[in-house]
């Protein structure tokens, strides 16, 4: 129906940061991975994109022309911002759908587009949200490599949002609360 975005982090496992030498005498008991340090935070302003979001640092912009059934093609603008030190990325992607696509019922399209995202992937969470009126969906998935990826997507019209957020349970992704709820779109 329409276009997706398989979204991937990298090919290998995620590393556990684990060493042997440095283990406390009793290891029965889990401790949690420690916060990494981020770059300043600041809000991310697109008047193309209508909307602002709230990133670590400031985010790489990319674009690519995605080819749709059919024949036509959209544009996807990219915004991201990865941290090696914690093993983390959030990204902000958008694109406006031609006329004849993402029809019909707006949870049924987001359903749709999730069910792409996840291909391949284990879905862990799904709901229906939204965002000052605008149909949502909130899910989360994990890959076999123990990627989780953490994602919201809007459909406002013809243009769809997707906020996500990819860490690990090792490194898991400490700012995508305020990524996730720092978003809006006017």
């Amino acid at each position: 129906l329409c276009a997706t975005v398989v979204i991937t982090r990298a090919q290998s496992t995620p590393s556990t940061d684990t060493q042997a030498a440095a283990a406390p005498a009793d290891t029965t008991a889990a401790q949690a991975p420690k916060a990494p340090k981020y770059p300043p935070s600041q809000t991310f302003i697109s008047q193309e994109g209508h909307f602002s979001v709230i990133f670590a640092g400031a985010p790489k912009k990319e674009s690519s022309a995605v080819p749709l059934a059919g024949g036509e093609s959209t544009t996807i603008y990219q915004f991201s911002v990865a941290n090696d030190e914690s093993n983390d990325s959030y990204m902000l992607l958008y694109n406006d759908y031609p006329a004849d696509y993402a029809n019909g019922d707006p949870q049924t399209v987001l359903a749709s587009l999730r069910d792409g995202s996840v291909a391949g992937k284990t879905l862990i969470s799904d709901n229906a949200i939204t965002l000052s009126g605008v149909p949502g969906r909130a899910f989360t998935s994990i890959d076999g490599h123990g990627w989780i990826f953490t994602v919201h997507e809007f459909l406002k019209g013809k243009r769809l949002y997707q906020l996500i957020v990819v860490g690990t349970a090792y490194h898991p992704a400490y700012l995508s609360d305020q990524f996730m709820s720092s978003f809006k779109i006017w």
